[in-house]
């Protein structure tokens, strides 16, 4: 029987021991990436690339530059959603062209919503649109962790690592990229204990302000 999305997120639980003898099938994997594909960005730049890594060894080279966490190379695959470093007009323009061959506009008709953002963007600086890339990185990270839920794989979401680090054992540099979150995807072990634990969660009471 398929699981209600709130039945789903019921369901998972940041998973410490993944089973590294199941992997998922790739068309799953793909599903999970489509998910946070179609996720809302702001202008719907998507600013930010999946770095999809199966490779036993490139993970295990990775753990030392996360604190030691195991998850990192214990999974079936590690995502790193990466945040665009070279978000300029060249950028923009690439993405109101595909927004006029998608929808069959003229080309130019979307000048106008292109020097919104080129005004926008231009006037923060390189270290501020990161940060603004790493904020749309989590939206997609969201939709990632919903849509394996839904279909029953496991997740774990980590934050903790030395981008500088992983920058630089994935040449993500070279490619105007930056680390920016990750997620472990793959199945619990039946020994993980953290399986067992309730989920420690605020009431909707408590979280939620009424005006």
């Amino acid at each position: 029987m398929t699981k209600t999305l709130n039945e789903a997120l019921s369901w998972r639980y940041a998973v410490n021991q993944f089973d590294t003898e199941k992997i998922i099938p790739e068309a799953t994997v793909t599903a999970i990436l489509e998910a946070g594909n179609l996720m809302p960005t702001a202008y719907g730049l998507q600013p930010f690339t999946f770095v999809v890594i199966s490779d036993p060894t490139i993970k295990e080279s990775l753990v030392e530059h996360a604190y030691g966490q195991t998850p990192v190379a214990q999974n079936s695959h590690l995502i790193v959603i990466a945040a665009r470093t070279d978000i300029d007009e060249s950028f923009i323009a690439e993405f109101t062209a595909r927004i006029e061959s998608t929808r069959g506009l003229s080309s130019g008709s979307t000048d106008e919503y292109k020097a919104i953002m080129v005004r926008d963007i231009g006037s923060r600086t390189s270290e501020e649109r990161i940060v603004w890339a790493k904020r749309q990185a989590f939206l997609a990270l969201g939709g990632m962790m919903a849509a394996a839920s839904m279909l029953e794989v496991d997740n774990h979401a980590l934050e903790g690592f030395n981008p500088t680090a992983f920058d630089g054992v994935l040449g993500l540099k070279e490619k105007n990229l930056t680390a920016g979150v990750l997620l472990a995807l793959g199945y619990r072990k039946e020994t993980d204990e953290s399986q067992h634990y309730a989920k420690v969660r605020r009431s909707l009471d408590d979280i939620i302000l009424r005006m």
